[in-house]
């Protein structure tokens, strides 16, 4: 097929949407040989390998010497923030939530994309986009408690790490619409993967996690760190040219299909069941962030 720059861009957030959705599947695997942030590292640390490797002829390695101070600010920004600390984030909220939760709070990051439009960039906007941020944080808060009359302490600590990747992961989104055009996808990748391999083994040495070598000889989870070091390759290499090529607003809504598989993998694999209330609290979240889509600006 002849696609266009766009429709790859599209394809590309398709295939990460459905490799996110997969990686919580492959955290609760590596969860039964490997502590949560020691598994982190050893994902990242793997796919950050197998990108050198695997693209290693379109990666100039004598570039990342002359990178500029801006870019390397940028760099640091998505490896450290949108990366690293996020992934630790996502990770401990995927061992205390139900996949659909996971999906669904992650799906809020263009609302923090959009506050870091005002406060960052002091762009204009239209106020009743305010409205749509408010139905789709009374779903959050709905799916979090599920009760259609949530209360702040009802909120499952679950639900908020993943709340704090979402926010991360915007971090790394506007990062990489920041960046010049002087690294290709494959080099961002790699430099962003080495970066968050370094920042999350650093949280596991703070926390004084352990590596259980006995983990490698666990069939699930060694099949988990085989998978996650592949997904991570997958998804970072697909999204980070797909963010080149789309708006960061637009890209966000497309990762929205991470919402369509986890639900089906939660039930699959882990015999999950979506409560009604827990259904309705998902379709305002989504709503309210295809209705800022809709009608809001990149």
């Amino acid at each position: 097929m002849n696609l266009s720059l766009k429709q790859r861009a599209i394809l590309a957030l398709s295939i990460g949407a459905f490799s996110y959705a997969m990686l919580s599947v492959v955290i609760r695997l590596m969860n039964a040989g490997f502590g949560p942030f020691t598994q982190v590292y050893l994902r990242i640390g793997l796919g950050c390998l197998l990108t050198a490797i695997v693209f290693y002829r379109k990666i100039r390695f004598k570039m990342f010497i002359a990178v500029s101070k801006r870019d390397w600010f940028f760099l640091l920004l998505m490896g450290v923030v949108g990366y690293g600390l996020s992934v630790d984030f996502a990770t401990l909220g995927t061992l205390k939530t139900k996949l659909l939760d996971v999906a669904v709070m992650a799906s809020t990051t263009p609302f923090f994309i959009f506050f870091f439009s005002i406060l960052i960039f002091h762009k204009s906007f239209r106020k009743y986009l305010f409205l749509f941020v408010l139905i789709a944080f009374y779903g959050v808060c709905v799916l979090a408690t599920k009760s259609l009359t949530p209360t702040i302490t009802q909120f499952g600590i679950g639900d908020f790490y993943v709340l704090l990747f979402a926010l991360g992961f915007g971090f790394y989104i506007y990062g990489r619409k920041m960046l010049s055009s002087q690294l290709n996808t494959y080099e961002i990748a790699v430099i962003t993967m080495a970066i968050a391999f370094l920042v999350s083994f650093l949280v596991a040495l703070g926390f004084r996690e352990q590596i259980a070598i006995t983990g490698f000889f666990n069939p699930s989870a060694f099949l988990g760190l085989i998978l996650g070091g592949i997904l991570n390759l997958v998804a970072t290499t697909l999204e980070t040219f797909a963010f080149k090529h789309i708006s960061a607003v637009a890209g966000s809504q497309l990762l929205l299909l991470e919402n369509v598989f986890a639900p089906g993998f939660g039930f699959f694999f882990y015999h999950e069941y979506i409560l009604p209330v827990e259904f309705a609290g998902a379709l305002l979240v989504i709503a309210g962030v295809w209705l800022y889509i809709k009608y809001g600006e990149d």
